[in-house]
């Protein structure tokens, strides 16, 4: 089996941006009612014990109910004893050294690249990524034997038989999302080695790194145009509503997603990135080996339609890239650092994750 991603070269002076695998456009500020009835005002947190936290977004929105279920969420941990070998070949890009136009916004929990390509019979890349945490040595999302990395960059691709990403979103295996762990110069470990069938060559990812720090830092102020005045007149009113949102763990059928799930469109404040980004920017030097399952968006709606590819092996970048990171602030204008971006391990059924390479010894799978 061959997964095949290919790019095409970019003929546009400008090019407009789309939606990201479960970033819906710019995030709105809390009103701290826990629930919504619109869902343009519908606002989800990473602070764990609140009421729009990670363990509550079900309840948060009618369209965010599959956030509950436990069939195929993400993200988790790949315990590597309990993978199973299957010959996929390595991934395929093509025109992978064309590098794509791309604007960054910060949508109010995180900044984010997007750029966007219209493609037919195609994987088409739409979106970027980083995820970080509170702790500087746990910001991954996914974990390999229960070992976390400092962030975890996410490349979101989609089938483009569908006209968009956020087409695609809700649709059976409508998303590609590729995972790479990432370390910090200088205060990861350096020696990735861990015996001969486990070793990983770190790559420092200087493209990324470059990017990462100039840009974050452009969109490090969340814009205080795209916060309403108007609705912090009724928060201690809207604070005191109840939810009755009862269909946890239930997916919102395709008419109800069609009606109800849909965001308007948002004048947000973008910034184009003038050098464009490419895959190359953020794979590791081993593009071979991989871990693969079927799972969700690991934001709200929290769809069940990802396939994931999360990479044996990590990159690196440089400690200011971290830095530029972490200063972002959301869209209370606190920095990410307060609560992370990163939803917590979740525990499903069953999931079967994947590798496509063989080993001798079970327990030297991974680089640590």
């Amino acid at each position: 089996m061959e997964l095949v991603f290919l790019f095409a070269t970019v003929a546009a002076v400008f090019v407009s941006f789309v939606d990201g695998a479960g970033y819906l456009q710019i995030r709105p500020p809390s009103l701290n009612q826990c629930c919504y009835e619109d869902i343009n005002d519908a606002h989800f947190s990473y602070e764990r014990d609140f009421c729009e936290g990670p363990k509550y977004w079900c309840k948060v929105h009618p369209c965010w109910t599959t956030c509950g279920s436990q069939r195929r969420q993400s993200p988790i941990n790949i315990n590597i004893n309990e993978t199973s070998y299957k010959s996929f070949s390595r991934l395929k890009f093509d025109n992978i050294n064309t590098r794509v136009l791309a604007t960054i916004k910060n949508n109010g929990h995180a900044p984010d690249f997007d750029v966007h390509e219209e493609f037919d019979d195609e994987i088409t890349l739409c979106n970027l990524h980083v995820h970080l945490g509170r702790d500087e040595n746990k910001g991954s999302e996914h974990a390999i034997n229960n070992i976390f990395k400092p962030m975890e960059a996410h490349m979101v691709f989609y089938d483009s038989e569908y006209d968009d990403v956020g087409e695609a979103k809700p649709k059976k295996n409508g998303l590609v999302v590729i995972s790479v762990m990432i370390e910090v110069c200088g205060k990861s470990k350096e020696n990735n080695e861990c015996g001969v069938h486990g070793s990983c060559k770190v790559r420092f990812a200087k493209k990324l790194s470059k990017l990462m720090e100039k840009y974050y830092e452009k969109v490090r102020q969340y814009p205080l145009e795209s916060i309403n005045p108007n609705s912090w007149d009724f928060i201690d009113l809207l604070s005191k509503k109840s939810c009755s949102n009862n269909n946890c763990g239930r997916t919102p059928s395709p008419d109800f997603i069609e009606e109800r799930c849909e965001k308007e469109e948002q004048n947000d404040r973008s910034f184009r990135v003038t050098e464009g980004i490419t895959p190359l920017d953020v794979l590791p030097y081993d593009t071979h080996r991989f871990y693969t399952y079927a799972g969700s968006l690991t934001t709200p709606p929290c769809y069940e339609t990802v396939q994931w590819v999360v990479y044996k092996c990590p990159i690196k970048v440089s400690s200011k890239a971290f830095r530029m990171l972490q200063l972002v602030e959301d869209s209370h204008l606190d920095p990410l650092t307060k609560f992370g971006v990163r939803r917590p391990l979740q525990k499903n059924k069953k999931v079967v994750v994947y590798r496509n390479f063989k080993i001798d010894n079970e327990k030297r799978l991974y680089c640590n």
